[in-house]
């Protein structure tokens, strides 16, 4: 494939607002996990926490890699600052690194460039801190009625939650808006959507962003993820997977004693181009992206556990588009969260295709830093392999003290450096493998190669992202056939009854199903607090 170009990124990670900020804390072996704040949780902290694994509407780890003391500035944007302000952090961090990448490229504020841009953003699509000040008052007044009722105590009260008059309804749009505010914020006139692939989403954006550039729909692309849920939802939903180390354990990935993940929030980007525009450009180029490869496992044990068949099917497809010798890469950012076997599952799943090859690459993973960032960790993972390959060193994976080996001895206690050390010298270029594997079987692994390393050119306010026509191209487009069809909407349960209605100017829409709505609808002061008289919701198209 042709290969495209890094030429901007940005980070807010916890402990590092900066690229440079991040390396630094790598090449200092810091650990930038903290425990718990209330402010960060929202709640007493210690009235929700139980060492003891198990325990119901608790969490028993209070370690977090937390982005703490943000300030956003909130001025240069196609959009009031007070509206700036005003966003969820799952907006502003998006905003944040938004900026930061097209600052680092030279592109922004460049409306020729940006009218041809799109941005897709890896997002994890559950409740934040702002959408729960909007919609737990909801469910708050409706447990309420249900409790007074069944303790038959007319002066039964919860404790009251926050008010969440003058709440913004932007902060229930907590999945694809977040990209959407981006492309307006910026003007982008490009693809944008968010997309959730768990744990992979950073490297999946990246992937489906180089489509869109390989397909000349798009001549420079944003790239990124962002993590930015509730840390209490966070932390009690790891401890109900039980996937957090107990007390008095560590969570140290690549380690044979590591009890489980740290989970973090943050956010990154990446602004891309083909690689032949960012030459002809003159634009600075971090790394080059020579092939990426997708997989997902299909049918397994259950959504936590890692498939080996999968990965290694997503190694295969990577070296297969990029066309690379295995040989060739020295070192894998690895996707190993702390998990003693998911850890132990990715070791044998580059066992078995890098020992094929008999290849030998060195192996870390970021997440011993900053614990796993979820949505954004593949950000973490890739910007630590391009600034790696462009400072010449591979910063060590740090709480290292047994390593694991892989079962035929491909990864052994030699591959996992625990202090930095220099990038393997060799005749080729430096390149570098990253991997993610995220919840249900999502696979993904990119392939990196060194950039140029020079100075960005002077004159960089005057580019232009292309010359090229968005939806250009070199040859004709390959035609698509469509060879199976089916759909459910509403009433209509195939193709053949969705004919008929439309044949016939039937409309489909039926009343909602009873129990959908759990109890809601005997609540009739609730309905008519939100607009539903009469305790019915609209008919609609129902399944």
């Amino acid at each position: 494939m042709e290969k495209i170009a890094v030429i901007g990124l940005s980070c807010l990670f916890p402990g590092a607002g900066t690229p440079d900020a991040f390396w630094r804390n790598l090449i200092e072996a810091k650990d930038a996990k903290s425990p718990a704040p209330d402010e960060k949780m929202g709640v007493p902290v210690r009235e929700y926490y139980d060492p003891r694994k198990g325990m119901a509407d608790r969490f028993y780890c209070m370690q977090g890699g937390y982005v703490h003391d943000f300030e956003m500035d909130p001025a240069g944007f196609d959009i009031p600052a007070e509206r700036v302000r005003e966003a969820d952090d799952v907006i502003r961090w998006s905003l944040h690194v938004a900026r930061g990448a097209l600052r680092d490229s030279g592109y922004w504020r460049n409306e020729e460039a940006l009218a041809r841009c799109g941005v897709i953003l890896g997002n994890l699509s559950f409740p934040t801190k702002s959408s729960n000040r909007l919609f737990l008052p909801l469910y708050h007044q409706a447990v309420e009625g249900c409790l007074r009722d069944l303790l038959d105590d007319p002066g039964f009260r919860l404790v009251p939650f926050a008010d969440a008059r003058g709440a913004s309804s932007d902060h229930g749009r907590i999945s694809g808006y977040p990209a959407a505010a981006i492309a307006r914020a910026l003007s982008l006139s490009g693809p944008r959507f968010a997309l959730d692939a768990a744990c992979a989403s950073s490297l999946y954006a990246v992937k489906l962003a180089c489509d869109y550039l390989l397909s000349r729909k798009a001549d420079m692309m944003l790239a990124g993820a962002v993590s930015a849920a509730d840390p209490l939802f966070i932390h009690v939903g790891f401890s109900i997977f039980r996937a957090y180390p107990e007390e008095g354990q560590e969570s140290a990935p690549l380690d044979e004693r590591s009890g489980g993940l740290v989970a973090g929030e943050g956010a990154g980007m990446f602004v891309l181009k083909r690689y032949s525009d960012a030459v002809r450009d003159g634009d600075r180029i971090h790394a080059v992206i020579l092939g990426t490869g997708l997989s997902n496992d299909g049918r397994g044990q259950s959504v936590l556990s890692p498939n080996s068949k999968g990965q290694v099917a997503a190694f295969e497809r990577a070296y297969g588009d990029a066309g690379v010798d295995p040989r060739s890469i020295q070192y894998v950012e690895c996707h190993a969260t702390g998990t003693p076997l998911g850890d132990k599952v990715e070791l044998n799943s580059m066992d078995a295709f890098f020992g094929r090859h008999e290849a030998r690459p060195l192996v870390g993973s970021v997440k011993s830093n900053i614990g796993h960032l979820l949505t954004a960790a593949g950000m973490a993972s890739m910007t630590k392999a391009i600034l790696s390959m462009a400072r010449g060193k591979i910063p060590g994976t740090i709480h290292l003290r047994h390593p694991q080996t892989s079962a035929n001895r491909v990864i052994t206690a030699d591959s996992i450096p625990s202090e930095t050390v220099p990038w393997p010298a060799g005749a080729g270029p430096k390149r570098a493998g990253v991997s993610a594997f995220g919840f249900g079987g999502t696979n993904a692994h990119v392939i990196f190669e060194a950039g140029d390393e020079g100075e960005r050119p002077q004159a960089a306010s005057g580019r232009t992202a292309s010359g090229r026509p968005v939806h250009g191209g070199s040859g004709a487009a390959h035609r698509l056939a469509i060879v199976g069809m089916d759909a459910h909407f509403g009433s209509c349960r195939d193709l053949s009854s969705l004919y008929r209605a439309s044949y016939e100017g039937a409309q489909p829409f039926i009343p909602l199903p009873e129990e959908r709505w759990k109890g809601i609808e005997d609540l009739d002061s609730l309905l008519k607090q939100y607009g539903f008289e009469g305790g019915k919701a609209p008919e609609g198209a129902y399944v």
